[in-house]
């Protein structure tokens, strides 16, 4: 999980980007997880989580 500019984190495993999380403007204390399309695939109370299901989500590629 690297800074993504002023706000938010870019997920990479490897080389690869993962995805994005960033703070959910609309319900402040959530994060907002996107892929890398930015693409909405859910939200979490805590970034680190967020980080932890976009890298699981990555690797699991087409197997899910």
């Amino acid at each position: 999980m690297e800074p993504n500019g002023e706000e938010g984190f870019v997920v990479k495993v490897g080389r690869e980007v993962a995805g994005y999380v960033t703070p959910d403007a609309d319900s402040p204390g959530l994060w907002v997880t996107e892929d890398q399309d930015r693409q909405l695939l859910g939200r979490v109370y805590d970034p680190e989580k967020g980080a932890e299901f976009l890298a699981a989500w990555f690797v699991s590629g087409d197997d899910a």
